[in-house]
């Protein structure tokens, strides 16, 4: 084989591998997205759970809110895909909480 072919596809191996390692990298991109999202509703929970004021939130939201992460779960779920039901999983933690906290206190 001539020389400039093996380099050639040398590069073309080293690329190979390099996309063959995508699918791992969106995946982390995935999970990375997923945590902050996720982490991002926590504030909320836990202020809502110390001082047991729900007046500023609206019970529609938190409501369709509620539904639309637990569809997001069982989507998740049916396709196997880690990220989605990961952070639909732990997202609904604190959104049933600050959600059962409206219906008590109003």
């Amino acid at each position: 084989m001539p020389h400039f072919l093996r380099i050639f596809t040398q590069r073309d191996a080293t690329m190979a591998e390099f996309f063959g390692k995508l699918p791992d990298l969106v995946e982390l991109i995935g999970l990375a997205a997923s945590f902050l999202t996720t982490a991002a509703f926590f504030p909320q929970a836990v202020r809502t759970i110390y001082r047991r004021d729900t007046r500023g939130l609206s019970l529609v939201t938190y409501l369709l809110l509620t539904l639309g992460v637990a569809t997001w779960l069982t989507y998740g779920l049916l396709i196997g895909n880690r990220p989605i039901t990961i952070a639909n999983g732990v997202t609904l933690i604190p959104i049933v909480a600050i959600l059962i906290l409206k219906l008590r206190l109003g």
